[in-house]
């Protein structure tokens, strides 16, 4: 946590100029306006302020952090409602540019960044609303508003969260045989590892470490990536209980080679080389930076490598970071699946792409362990469903490996429907939900 924003929000500092954070909430209207040192300390964001050098800019540890404290939300909350009413009381901001425009482009970004992206919805839309025609009166601001608030933020964090939700729904049957479990339609507690109901396995925690790596490294660097893989399997790194859990055979050789020999590419052993654990934690590689789909791919295929020597699992990875890309650019689900196929795949890939899984009985479907049994399953349980939730379970019921077709689910699901349709039930009970979403909003 960054100690001088850290010293604001909780020791009451006079920092915001020469204001302290409970002082902010009782400034008149004129002090509103004619103070320019505050905004920046009451919305935190991740970008330089050029108007107040002096504020520290928001790092994804400090932005955890502060989305984890309630004392913070809570006036989060409240200093977004003081400033919708000093825009509704003063209509001078109503113009072609005015420096509240500015205050409103830092709001929206940090109630996204800290709260979510349905508040930071609201906020915009009531703004909006004030001003009639945005559109045709501050129609550069209006642009920049909505760059900071858009889609491809609702479908980053559905599909990053969504992950996590599938993975926590799967857990507590994973390794069991279809039908021979109740059937899945809440969190719950138990299973092989005896998880807390709404925990999660490795699946989400690898997934938060390419993500911190990601976002903290701004490129894929393979030795920091498989530093972290080593710190959550060894001590409990970004996991949902402190204890990892769930390593697969591939992952766990690889991990030992990295750290006998500094390793940094997976090298062939056996047979049993195209597991699921690369295609699991894909999200953040689709959703990188806006990537385009061609280096989204090759991201993809990176990651993957760099734990499982596999052909088909490269290949697995780079078809779902392409269908991801394609859902954030805006294209429906049918309309991104048949865009992919139109690129070179191997047989065994191709072969479960081409087939049409509406209708098709889960008996037919197998999902195992084998990377592209856990595609299909995933492709069977959304081109079946018409929601995220419904998804999401038919996916978990599945039995087997039950978590992992969960996560590479809620990972398509999430870019197809947006965070903002996952039922706030999924959200409330996951396991460090506040974490994966912030982390989700630093990824672009």
């Amino acid at each position: 946590m960054h100690e001088r924003l850290q010293k604001f929000h909780e020791a009451k500092a006079v920092l915001a100029n020469g204001y302290s954070r409970d002082d902010l909430l009782l400034l008149s209207d004129q002090e509103f306006e004619s103070s320019h040192g505050f905004i920046q300390w009451a919305f935190p964001t991740n970008e330089q302020s050029y108007n107040n050098f002096s504020v520290p800019i928001l790092d994804v540890d400090s932005a955890i952090y502060l989305s984890e404290n309630q004392k913070f939300i809570t006036f989060l909350e409240d200093m977004t409602a003081r400033f919708l009413q000093f825009l509704k009381r003063n209509r001078h901001w109503i113009r072609s540019y005015d420096h509240n425009h500015l205050r409103i482009s830092r709001a929206v970004k940090s109630i996204r960044l800290l709260h979510s992206y349905e508040l930071a919805h609201w906020f915009l839309e009531t703004v909006t609303g004030f001003a009639g025609d945005p559109l045709d009166i501050m129609p550069n601001s209006h642009a920049i508003w909505t760059q900071k608030l858009s889609r491809i933020h609702d479908v980053t964090a559905g599909s990053f969260v969504g992950l996590a939700i599938g993975d926590a729904l799967g857990a507590p049957v994973e390794f069991c045989r279809r039908g021979t479990f109740q059937e899945v339609s809440e969190y719950r507690s138990g299973g092989y590892f005896n998880l807390p109901s709404g925990c999660w396995t490795d699946d989400t925690a690898m997934s938060l470490c390419l993500a911190k790596s990601l976002i903290i490294n701004r490129e894929l660097n393979t030795e920091d990536l498989l530093g972290r893989f080593s710190n959550w399997l060894e001590h409990g790194e970004n996991t949902s209980t402190g204890i990892s859990v769930g390593v697969g055979q591939n992952t766990l050789r690889t991990l030992g080679a990295f750290r006998r020999n500094g390793t940094l590419k997976a090298e062939k052993v056996g047979l049993r080389n195209d597991g699921n654990g690369s295609l699991m934690r894909l999200s953040s590689a689709a959703f990188f930076r806006n990537n385009s789909i061609e280096n989204a791919r090759a991201l993809a295929s990176l990651q993957s490598r760099t734990t499982h020597a596999s052909d088909i699992a490269d290949e697995c990875c780079q078809f779902l970071a392409e269908l991801m890309c394609r859902l954030r650019q805006g294209q429906d689900y049918d309309t991104a699946k048949q865009c992919c196929m139109n690129n070179e795949w191997s047989y065994p890939l191709h072969s479960i792409l081409e087939t049409n899984y509406v209708n098709t009985q889960p008996d037919l479907i197998k999902a195992s362990g084998y990377v592209l049994d856990t595609l299909q399953s995933a492709i069977w349980a959304v081109e079946n469903s018409s929601s995220f939730e419904m998804a999401v379970l038919k996916a978990v019921n599945l039995g087997d490996d039950a978590d992992t077709v969960g996560a590479v689910t809620g990972q398509i699901a999430g870019a197809i429907y947006g965070y903002s349709s996952i039922p706030e039930k999924l959200k409330i009970g996951l396991k460090k939900e506040r974490e994966l979403y912030v982390t989700s909003q630093f990824l672009n």
